[in-house]
């Protein structure tokens, strides 16, 4: 079995998911049926990492897991400390993650993390409202925390730093803009 990841220095479908370990003596079927699809029985991050196909991105996270002929990998705690603060919120919080990333395995470390959800559809969301009346600040604070119920508002300020007024106001700000454009457009 492969001890490293694939990478080749581009942007690889990553998706990383919570895992429990198991006691091969207590359960020797259960850990002999695991590691056909894993390097190993436990992670001292509580995490393992599955490099997927882009065709993956249609699954959910513990679909990908249960692939058996894609192999998972122990998710080191320098690779778990290089993702992005948002990024380990939506771990912590869902169970599970899929993004893009290059790995770099050597440091086991993250790089050019975005994930999935993250890409162009979020983009081209974000510029509509931008070209709208909604400021920067406001269009992401809208689309994260109401459009796709991604965080709540406490979680999103403590991502990015701000005070949850902050965030709350932005959002509120977002939602009249949004209600007025709205209310212009039905006359």
């Amino acid at each position: 079995m492969a001890i490293h990841p694939p990478s080749n220095g581009d942007r690889d479908f990553i998706t990383v998911f919570k895992t429990g370990s198991v006691d091969r003596d207590d359960y020797p079927d259960l850990a002999e049926h695991l590691l056909e699809g894993r390097t190993q029985l436990a992670s001292e991050t509580g995490y393992l990492m599955k490099f997927g196909d882009v065709s993956h991105r249609g699954l959910t996270p513990f679909d990908v897991a249960s692939l058996h002929d894609v192999p998972a990998y122990p998710l080191p705690k320098s690779a778990l400390e290089s993702l992005p603060a948002h990024v380990r919120a939506d771990l912590e919080q869902n169970g599970a993650v899929q993004m893009f990333a290059s790995y770099d395995r050597e440091q086991h470390r993250f790089e050019d993390v975005a994930l999935a959800w993250e890409e162009q559809d979020f983009l081209e969301r974000i510029a509509e409202l931008v070209t709208g009346d909604c400021s920067l600040h406001e269009a992401v604070d809208w689309i994260v925390v109401e459009e796709a119920e991604r965080y709540t508002i406490t979680q999103w300020a403590d991502i990015r730093g701000v005070t949850e007024d902050a965030v709350r106001s932005n959002v509120n700000s977002a939602r009249e803009k949004l209600l007025a454009e709205e209310d212009r457009e039905s006359v």
